[in-house]
């Protein structure tokens, strides 16, 4: 029996961040196009799409 051993990274990537405008546009556009398809286009998950609207919505 051979045991597998899994290396982690501890190395992350820093996590991007973007500017309020950019926010502030990528929701405009969600609005426009759909949360799916803006998040596509700007290669962002949906749920951060969907984060940012309940967090502007506070």
């Amino acid at each position: 029996m051979t045991h597998m051993t899994k290396t982690v990274s501890t190395s992350k990537k820093p996590r991007k961040q973007h500017s309020p405008e950019f926010r502030s546009e990528a929701l405009k556009l969600a609005e426009r196009i759909g949360v799916t398809a803006a998040a596509r286009e700007l290669s962002l998950y949906e749920s951060q799409l969907y984060n940012w609207r309940s967090k502007q919505q506070n």
